[in-house]
Formats: structure tokens, sequence, C-alpha cells
């Protein structure tokens, strides 16, 4: 037997003090905030806030979470770059619109700076909540943090914890392909979106990731939608009260099965929250749902989000093996999926009917440095990646039916077993993957083909193994079969095949 799964919800908001894109924004960010922890105040639910550094400057927010607040409520950073921070600083903020708040990464992000920049912006605002609040804050969150600011809130100012965006594909202005999917994890020290695999390149601070992606939709927007949902409100497949699937009554039990259903291996997460960006939206009728609809589960836990990274810390040592599982579709289309993820990979199992296939399977290096760690971001986009095994999104420049690497064309419905505490077996007809920490072992499965389509890695296959180069990264996929590479199509055949990762260093 093994130890019962940690299950915590965090509700966070996140709370800005100027909006440029609504004339009428002044009071109604101020009052949905208002109106966020009063709604949790009479629930008695623990919470956290996290503070722009705009809102750290306006007395009516800071008497709000200073004059108002009880023993559930929790503030912390969040950090995006602003216009009064970069003035405060004496640099420019170049935003194309003129706006003080911008959503770009140029100028709105730690990334778009220098380092010795991204060191005086985070000292200025570690400072300024610290003047406002009596100490530096516990936790600090944003979209996409860079890895030097990181470092240094974890090395200078003993955060307990990060949080960064869900994974997301060419929305709003960064993309985030092939993370840690869900849940919280130990970064590297060369790049927070990739989990370290040794303690001496790990960050002792857990990263959290926001939103509570959905593990069917999340990853390919509308490709598998229902024709009678596809002309809703589905831009974004989150938790998020504002959006389709946060709002809806209808996915409720569904969404929360995904983070807290009977797959939950070790940590099982979601965290519930909004901006208050969106206070002409419906924001706390949804939100109240939600918290009722866990409060019924009885097993997951309230909690402030210093108190779960804690209780991280204190179950984990390394980040763990978790599951985010979606076995039952709420709509009408025929659809399950599967993530694991532990510090070496994360992939995703997929059946769209009949057919299963790994939709998703990146490999994690703790030596691979992100893109801006030196450098800066000089565009108003960023892209932040792990080494894709196999990617059907960013390599897709078109939609095809048969993506993925397939396993089964005339596959059944999943079951699912875990086997250990790192170990998941599931299960379809007379086949079988097993996820371990080291790779995926299959059952009944001697072939597996995978259409490359427009890959951007150099690849080549030869005996077992299938090798990559992608941005200058050399690493590899042992299959424990026959691998070869024709018209853009891989094949892999053999008796007993299995996929394991390996990397550069270990060839």
């Amino acid at each position: 037997m093994y130890s019962e799964p940690m299950k915590s919800v965090n509700v966070m908001n996140i709370v800005r003090q100027c909006e440029p894109r609504d004339d009428e924004v002044d009071q109604i960010l101020f009052q949905t905030t208002k109106a966020q922890l009063e709604l949790l105040q009479k629930m008695q639910v623990p919470h956290t806030f996290l503070l722009q550094y705009d809102a750290l400057c306006d007395e009516r927010f800071t008497s709000l979470f200073k004059m108002q607040t009880d023993e559930n409520t929790e503030t912390g950073l969040w950090y995006e770059i602003v216009e009064p921070l970069t003035t405060a600083c004496g640099m420019p903020y170049e935003s194309e619109q003129g706006w003080k708040w911008d959503w770009h990464i140029k100028p709105g992000f730690s990334m778009a700076y220098l380092p010795q920049q991204r060191d005086v912006l985070i000292d200025k605002a570690m400072e300024k909540y610290k003047e406002v609040f009596g100490k530096y804050p516990d936790i600090v969150g944003s979209w996409l943090i860079d890895t030097h600011t990181a470092c240094r809130l974890a090395e200078h100012y003993g955060v307990k914890c990060l949080c960064i965006c869900r994974d997301q594909t060419n929305t709003d202005a960064y993309s985030l392909v092939g993370g840690y999917f869900n849940g919280a994890y130990y970064p590297s020290r060369n790049n927070i979106f990739t989990p370290a695999q040794t303690k001496a390149q790990t960050l002792d601070v857990p990263v959290f990731r926001l939103l509570g992606p959905s593990p069917i939709h999340n990853y390919d927007g509308k490709k598998f939608i229902a024709k009678e949902t596809a002309d809703k409100n589905v831009i974004f497949w989150t938790l998020e009260p504002v959006w389709f699937a946060g709002e809806s009554a209808t996915l409720e039990n569904a969404m929360l099965d995904y983070f807290f259903g009977d797959e939950v291996l070790n940590f099982g997460y979601a965290q519930l929250g909004q901006e208050n960006s969106f206070g002409s939206s419906d924001i706390l009728s949804p939100l109240r749902r939600q918290i009722e609809a866990l409060q019924k589960r009885g097993d997951v836990c309230f909690e402030k989000m210093s108190e779960t990274a804690l209780r991280f810390r204190q179950r984990f040592s390394a980040t763990p093996p978790t599951v985010t599982a979606g076995l039952k579709n709420w709509d009408t289309e025929d659809l399950q999926s599967v993530y694991y993820q532990c510090k070496n990979y994360v992939a995703n199992l997929f059946r769209d009917k009949e057919r299963v296939f790994l939709r998703a399977f990146y490999l994690f290096d703790e030596n691979v440095p992100e893109h801006y760690l030196q450098q800066t971001c000089d565009s108003f986009f960023a892209l932040y990646e792990n080494l894709p095994l196999v990617d059907t999104v960013v390599w897709a420049e078109k939609e095809r039916e048969n993506i993925g690497l397939t396993l089964d064309e005339h596959g059944g419905a999943f079951s699912f077993e875990a086997l250990s505490e790192t170990d998941v077996k599931i299960t379809w007809n007379d086949k079988a993957v097993v996820f371990t920490e080291e790779g995926v072992k299959t059952t009944g499965i001697s072939e597996m083909t995978y259409d490359l389509m427009d890959k951007k890695a150099e690849i080549e296959a030869h005996g077992d193994t299938v090798f990559y180069r992608y941005k200058g990264t050399r690493y590899a996929l042992k299959t424990n079969g026959c691998a070869a590479l024709k018209d853009n199509v891989l094949t892999i055949r053999g008796n007993a095949l299995a996929l394991t990762p390996k990397r550069d260093g270990d060839l």
C-alpha cells in the first residue's frame, strides 16, 4: 500500500489597480476585489490575494487588506511589470499602446529586462510590499517569472512558493509548452519551467501551476470539442469563473474530478479564483459554486497558498510523480485523457473514440537553460518549453486528424490502476501502458506510428533509438524495438515496446 494523496485547493485572486483597456475600470477593480474578499470571508474559506505593485501604491487596496481581513486571509505579490514600477526604478515603460499596464512580454514581464534590471525591479517591488505589510511576501506569482528572478526570490527573500500560468499555446503574449501539467514541482536553477532531477540543480521552492487546466481540452483548444459546444465561450479550458469551463454548472463536477477524482497520485491540486480585471463579469457565482462543490467532497483541503507550499515541502523532497486524468468527458465526444508527470518527463495518453495515442511527450533536462536566462526577450512574445519527443501543437502548422504517436487504432475505454507511489497502469482491451519515473512500458502493442508533421527538430532513427536535436540540445528515445523513419513518418516495431527518454549526458 502507499500513502493517501495530498489534495489541496488554493483560492487565489489577482489584484491590479490599473486596467487601461476599460475607461471605467478604476472603481470596478477595487469593488471586485472587495466583493471577492467579502465572499470568501463569509464562506470562511482560507484564501490568498496577490497584489500587483500598482495596487500596493493605492491606499484603498492596502487598507482593505490591512484593516478588513481575518486569519483566513493571506496576501502576496503578483509580479507583472507596470509603469509605476519602472518609473520608481528610473526605467522607461515601453508600451506600444502607451498603457501603464501592458499584457505583452515587452514591457509587462521580467524577461523583457536585462538580469541586472530584473534585480532592481524585483527589489523595488519587494521593498514596497514590505513597506505596506511589514514583511516580505511568502508567495510571488505571475503568468511568467524568469529564472533569474525566481532564484533571487528564493535565495535573497526566502519566498515559500512561486506560481505561474498553466500550459497554453499562442495565448496572450506567451506560449508555455510541455511543462509539468498541473500541481507543483521543484524547478531547475537553469529553467523555472523545467523540474530539476538532482539536488544540486534544484531551486528549493515549489512552483505551482495556475488556473486548473482540463486534461482533455487544454492542449488542443477546440480540436476535440463537440459541434454543439464549438460556438460557446470555450477559449480557455480552465476553472477560471469567467470562461465557459469554469462558469458552467454542467462541467463543474467533471472539471473537479480531473483534479480530485480517484486517479489522483501523490498530489491533487487546483487553484480557484480570478483577476479583478474581469470585474464586469459574474465572477462570484461560479466561484461560490466551485467552493461548495469541493466542500461536499470532504477529502479536499482548502488552504492558503503558503500553507500548501509548506505541506508540499514536508511531504515531497523532490518533484513527485502525479496524474491529472479525464476519464469521463462531459460532452458527447468519446474522449479520455491521462497526464502523467514526474521529475523526468510529462506524457499525455489520449483516446479519441477507438484511436489511442500519445498526444504529448516531453523530456525534462535541468541543464537546458531558459531562453532568456542571460539575455532579454526583445519581442512582445515569449516561449517557454521543454524537449519535445511527441509534439502535436508547436510542430503542427495545420490540423490533421491522426496526430501524435499512435498506439492502437481499435482501442477501448481506459481503466486506471495505481501500482505504487510512482507507477500507474492504463489498460484497455488486451493492451496496457505503464508510466514509471523512467519511462513508458507497454503490453500488447507491437507497432507505433507517428507522422512528424511540421517538425522543428532534427530527428533520426537508428536501431532501437530515435535521436533528436532541438535548438542545440541532443537527446533520444530508446524504444526496446526497431525504430525507422521514412517519408517523415516514424515507425517503431517490437514485441515489448518501451519508451525511455534519454538526455544528452546519458547517450
